[in-house]
């Protein structure tokens, strides 16, 4: 016990010693010869912090005595791609001075290591450098002001064209072009045409660069490419849906699309449906488990085994050099063939056309393999509630007792009294309420969990993928109910927490759209009316699309065909906007316009929710400054309406 706490008091003084740096609070005079750890992007995100931290405990627990200082290259997007040379060396020039240097510069990140190997500077090229988190093809900054957009660069190579250079170690990963192709060949050697997808990043740029240079040993093939530096998520999934014959697509990397706002993680899933004719391939992982029937790709597990994370990997290179003077060889991480059973079995690709010693994923396992999680998640909930309810009856006791005292002691504690009772009936309430609303998602997982494990009842694959579907989808309920509990929870306390930024309206629409697009019912469309010109906002962005997921979910589910609109008003108070969500569904009656927002409140009791979706959202609408009600005047379905102030406080 002792043990496990000196690791984790270890692992705070760490953490402040490394995130001390992006404030100057750990700068001294006598520091002359420190590590300097370059970040690509900001080192309190998770990732950037476990190599961070990974890194200083190894290298202290080595007996390292240098100090290490931490710079952050503050890397956004690919439109500042022109300023990263200058901003590493304004960063880095302050080591150099009073005759000083770095006893070694780590970098982390594609951003830092590009910039880093475009700097021409003598003591650059002099000072031991360390590369992590990153390919092994590389492409050099350009010196003049071209078109990020239209910019194609020539690539290179950490491993081999970088020699005057002083690396001394690192870890990086490679895209084998050669190994995808002849994939391609054995699986389909009549595909004589390859579109490539790239995104609008930096390792989109660099990876397209490769493949490029690659490509030109394969020149039976005629390659085309779907850049999303020129386009649109909307102009991609576009382009997908109108490839056809002879093709084959290479996924490269998929987050960031013209319009430079991160995707979000279903947008795959979104392209991986708009053409299913057409085989793809992954060069990355992008895909793998929705899109790609698979693909010869870095086994990014390798980084971060259990025992030895990348960061700490990075301190071995860096010891070894100061103990001995010599470089490390970088060290490659290895590739695997990956490959999804669900699309090998769509294509009909039989396994004899494989490479020896894949992975597969997403193949079938037993029922209680394949629902482990699930089973235990509703195990876990199944307890907790019995517990939850154990505790409420043991005070609800308690209380009745305590009420019998008050009584006993007479008319001046009756207004305790009556407090009590209040007490009770509002913990009454709320039992009744949540026991109405977990029984029959719970009788479900129960159930069907009986079934699956009870070794008497013989059931079918399609039987058991089916109940296992069925405890899946109640789990899901039930989760959902706990976290609708506990967000109202905090709501009732007054600590729910609002990270207002600067945001644009049309684009949080229209996310909201994109994102109520999965799952939609055959017959019903989802559109947006929105200006074309953005509406610039001052909201909290997490706590909004919640408030767009509330409103779509619930027009989804009361909608059977027709469509479902977004839209943008104006309003006749200054400095304030009007969004509505309109469906043609059954629509909600006059006289329950408030009553839809009140808990556990649903209009058809036979559809599944909680009845906390729309009070959960009132509550965000108010604490943003806006208001929300019933349209009760539109009648071809159901129209919520909300304000939102354009500036907060």
């Amino acid at each position: 016990m002792i043990n496990v706490l000196r690791t984790h008091i270890q692992r705070i003084i760490l953490t402040i010693f490394a995130m001390a740096n992006l404030f100057g609070t750990y700068v001294k005079a006598e520091d002359k010869n420190p590590i300097v750890i370059v970040s690509s992007y900001n080192p309190e995100v998770k990732r950037m912090n476990d190599n961070i931290v990974a890194f200083s405990e190894e290298y202290l627990s080595q007996g390292g005595k240098n100090p290490i200082h931490i710079e952050n290259m503050n890397c956004r997007s690919l439109t500042e791609a022109l300023e990263w040379k200058e901003r590493l060396w304004n960063l880095l020039s302050k080591y150099y001075e009073n005759g000083n240097k770095p006893s070694m510069i780590v970098l982390l990140g594609s951003e830092a290591s590009t910039a880093f190997f475009s700097l021409t500077q003598k003591e650059i090229k002099a000072t031991p450098v360390v590369v992590g988190s990153r390919s092994n093809n590389i492409v050099k900054l350009p010196n003049e002001n071209v078109n990020i957009h239209e910019w194609e660069p020539q690539p290179f190579y950490l491993n081999k064209d970088f020699k005057d250079y002083n690396i001394v170690g690192g870890q990086i990963y490679t895209q084998d072009i050669d190994a995808n192709i002849n994939l391609l060949r054995s699986i389909y050697p009549e595909r004589d045409s390859i579109t490539f997808l790239s995104d609008n990043s930096l390792g989109g740029v660099t990876l397209r660069a490769h493949f490029i240079q690659e490509m030109k040993k394969f020149p039976r093939y005629n390659v085309s490419f779907l850049d999303g530096r020129e386009l649109l998520l909307q102009e991609v999934n576009t382009a997908l849906t109108e490839l056809k014959g002879n093709k084959a697509i290479f996924i490269g990397t998929w987050r960031i699309d013209n319009s430079e706002a991160i995707t979000l993680s279903n947008t795959i899933v979104a392209l991986a449906k708009s053409n299913k004719e057409i085989p793809a391939f992954s060069l990355t992982s992008t895909g793998i488990d929705c899109w790609s029937i698979g693909g010869y790709i870095p086994d990014f597990q390798d980084f971060h085994p259990d025992t030895k994370p990348e960061g700490s990997e990075l301190a071995d290179d860096v010891i070894a050099y100061e103990k001995t003077g010599k470089a490390s060889e970088l060290h490659v991480l290895n590739n695997i063939y990956k490959f999804n059973y669900d699309k090998i079995k769509e294509f009909g690709i039989k396994y004899e056309q494989l490479p020896k010693d894949f992975v597969m994923i997403n193949e079938p396992k037993n029922a209680f393999q394949t629902y482990k999680t699930q089973i235990l998640i509703a195990v876990g909930i199944f307890a907790f509630l019995i517990t939850a309810i154990t505790i409420t009856l043991h005070f609800l006791i308690l209380s009745k007792k305590m009420e019998k005292k008050l009584i006993e002691r007479g008319h001046e504690l009756e207004i305790a009294r009556d407090k009590a009772e209040k007490a009770n009936a509002m913990k009454s309430a709320f039992i009744a309420n949540m026991s109405h609303e977990i029984r029959t998602p719970l009788n479900a997982v129960v159930g069907f969990s009986q079934l699956l494990t009870e070794p008497e009842i013989k059931l079918t694959d399609e039987e058991k993928q089916e109940y296992g579907g069925y405890i899946k989808v109640n789990c899901d309920t039930l989760l959902n109910l706990v976290n609708d509990i506990l967000q109202i929870s905090k709501m009732d306390a007054k600590s729910m927490v609002f990270n207002i930024i600067d945001a644009d309206m049309v684009e949080l629409c229209k996310t909201g759209a994109e994102s109520a697009r999965a799952n939609l019912a055959s017959g019903v469309e989802i559109i947006t009316k929105l200006p074309e010109t953005p509406v610039p906002v001052q909201t909290d962005v997490l706590r909004l699309q919640q408030v767009f997921n509330n409103l779509l979910s619930n027009a989804k589910k009361f909608t059977d065909h027709g469509t479902i609109t977004v839209a943008i008003e104006e309003s006749i108070v200054p400095d304030e906007i009007v969004i509505s969500v309109t469906d043609t569904g059954c629509g909600i009656p006059a006289d329950k316009a408030d009553y839809v927002f009140q808990r556990f409140k649903q209009i058809d009791s036979f559809k599944q929710g909680t009845g906390l979706g729309l009070s959960i959202t009132r509550s965000i609408i108010e604490n943003l400054g806006g208001r929300i009600w019933l349209d009760t005047e539109y009648t071809n379905g159901a129209r919520f309406v909300f304000t939102h102030p354009t500036h907060q406080g």
